[in-house]
């Protein structure tokens, strides 16, 4: 890491005033880095899990039905074919980690009598937070995690391919709502948004979606259409953000959405899983042997699973 970069003084930079009042120092550090983490949010408020122990996440899955059900008289002989109908699913767990680190020499001349140095690392740790807060809202939305990421909702929201080690592609029963949208204006966007909904809503568990999530285009172009018909729900996922319902489902937008993409999700068929002793677990300061420093780190583990897959739906393509 570079010097510290220091103010310049002497005539021509310092006048009289400076030198006798220096400027008053605003507390707190102003964020002008992240934006909020919206789809985060909803998972961490209504779709988060904690829980503790085991090397993976597995649901039991029941993916076929039974032949043997039949109308009969009398002495009729009963049908007993047997039926295997049941399977599971794993999701492995995946870790991220964001550091703190503050050098010897910002130790050493930190003000003395006062809480400057502890002021300077609760904000290096709040920086670390909100680093890796924006890094998983990231890889929700990432169209090809890599290995060490979340499975992302582009892929686990999908009418094919494998997830949770089941394949979609060649088992129909794995496969997400899947429907080209379209113009919002022209009432292509909103026809088949109704649609994937309730295709979804008709699926067990029996029930409406619980969020919509889009890009902000999306959400403005469905905005934009309803003039002055649209009503706002409170404060969601702690944050802050109002939202528009839609057939009475809250629909959210979040600045690292899929561009023309709208999701819909219900929190009984997808779960933020949270390893309850590492949700952003502080590790405290260590002091590496071969420098002047001291560096600590934030820990998170999780797994973004999905136990009915063909409860999650999407539009594509959509415009204003």
């Amino acid at each position: 890491m570079a010097q510290p970069l220091l103010l310049t003084y002497g005539p021509g930079a310092v006048d009289e005033i400076l030198t006798a009042a220096m400027p008053h120092m605003i507390p707190m550090i102003k964020d002008n880095v992240f934006n909020e983490n919206t789809a985060l949010g909803w998972f961490y408020k209504a779709g988060k899990k904690s829980i503790k122990g085991g090397t993976s996440i597995s649901h039991g899955l029941r993916y076929g039905g039974t032949s043997t059900s039949q109308a009969y008289s009398r002495y009729e002989t009963l049908n007993t074919t047997p039926t295997d109908g049941l399977t599971r699913d794993q999701w492995n767990w995946k870790q991220y980690s964001s550091s703190v680190s503050v050098d010897g020499f910002q130790t050493r001349t930190a003000p003395a009598g006062d809480n400057a140095l502890a002021d300077i690392l609760e904000e290096k740790k709040s920086f670390a937070q909100d680093d890796l807060r924006n890094k998983l809202e990231a890889d929700i939305f990432k169209s090809s995690p890599a290995t060490n990421e979340l499975r992302s909702l582009p892929n686990i929201v999908l009418d094919s391919g494998t997830e949770g080690q089941v394949n979609g592609t060649t088992n129909t029963w794995w496969r997400s709502v899947n429907n080209a949208g379209g113009s919002f204006a022209a009432g292509t966007g909103r026809s088949q948004l109704v649609n994937t909904i309730n295709t979804v809503s008709k699926r067990k568990p029996i029930g409406m979606p619980d969020l919509i999530l889009s890009d902000q285009t999306s959400y403005e172009a469905h905005e934009g259409i309803l003039v002055n018909q649209y009503r706002f729900e409170g404060s969601s996922a702690d944050i802050g953000v109002k939202t528009i319902t839609f057939k009475g489902i809250p629909w959210m937008w979040s600045v690292q959405a899929t561009s023309g993409v709208i999701y819909i999700l219900h929190s009984d068929a997808i779960k933020l899983y949270v390893d309850s002793s590492t949700d952003f677990l502080w590790t405290g300061f260590k002091v590496p042997t071969n420098q002047d420093a001291k560096v600590g780190h934030i820990l998170f583990t999780c797994a973004l699973a999905t136990c009915y897959r063909r409860k999650l739906g999407k539009t594509t393509a959509n415009a204003a």
